[in-house]
């Protein structure tokens, strides 16, 4: 009988890695679509309604014109759906430092004041020719938290779930090679280095450690922490 310590061949391995990896992906996407695309084309649409008719032609800080669906809206989509991956693989990787009933809510809350802080730009059209200001910025700062809770419900729901086998495996490898872009060498070999490692249950071991999962909310609190400063001041700038 195989054991945890005993290495395990390279196919079940892979397997269970990208399946398990697939699921955040996948929830990432999903959520980037729908909350980040969809939600933040939604909000700039009722910012557009509630503020002076002049502002219609006007390029957003994201580089769309306001009132108009053009190629850069499509490319929003596309940004936000991979945006949205990318911080299904960061869940995954993070989810195993926290107590299950605390994941939705950290997840939202650093997400939130981290997109909050990104997006907010005190001398950005967004917030300087848009009207109410008040409205924009508890948008922007509701999308990304949303984002971050829905993600981490909807990728602990696949994770624990029996269904769906391999496939997610198919979604794993092309949604690393795209996200990745230029250094696609590069994160293979990571990749593989990380399940040569751990055909043993190293990897896997050292990074559920006690050690590890102290450094880890450490640093999650601490993210927390420099992306709150940083939002408060942009919002009293703006307010």
């Amino acid at each position: 009988m195989t054991t945890a310590f005993e290495p395990r061949a390279w196919r079940p391995l892979y397997l269970d890695f990208a399946t398990h990896v697939g699921r955040g992906v996948l929830a990432g996407m999903l959520c980037g679509f729908l909350i980040g695309g969809i939600g933040g084309r939604l909000a700039m649409f009722v910012l557009r309604l509630t503020s002076d008719p002049a502002v219609r032609g006007l390029e957003s800080d994201d580089g769309f014109t306001i009132g108009a669906f053009t190629a850069e809206t499509f490319f929003l989509l596309v940004a936000a759906t991979f945006l949205g991956a990318f911080g299904g693989l960061v869940y995954v990787a993070m989810r195993g430092w926290l107590p299950k009933p605390s994941r939705a809510p950290v997840t939202a809350t650093l997400a939130g004041v981290t997109g909050g802080a990104l997006v907010i730009r005190p001398d950005g059209v967004d917030f300087t020719e848009l009207e109410p200001v008040a409205l924009a910025v508890i948008m922007f700062i509701a999308l990304p938290a949303l984002y971050g809770a829905t993600v981490s419900l909807l990728a602990e729901r696949a994770i624990e779930a029996t269904w769906g086998g391999g496939w997610y495996a198919v979604i794993f490898m092309p949604a690393l090679l795209l996200l990745t872009a230029f250094p696609i060498a590069i994160a293979l070999a990571v990749v593989l280095a990380l399940l040569a490692f751990n055909r043993r249950g190293a990897v896997t071991r050292l990074w559920l450690s006690r050690p590890a999962v102290w450094s880890g909310r450490a640093a999650i609190a601490a993210a927390i922490a420099v992306a709150g400063a940083l939002l408060i001041e942009d919002v009293a700038a703006v307010l």
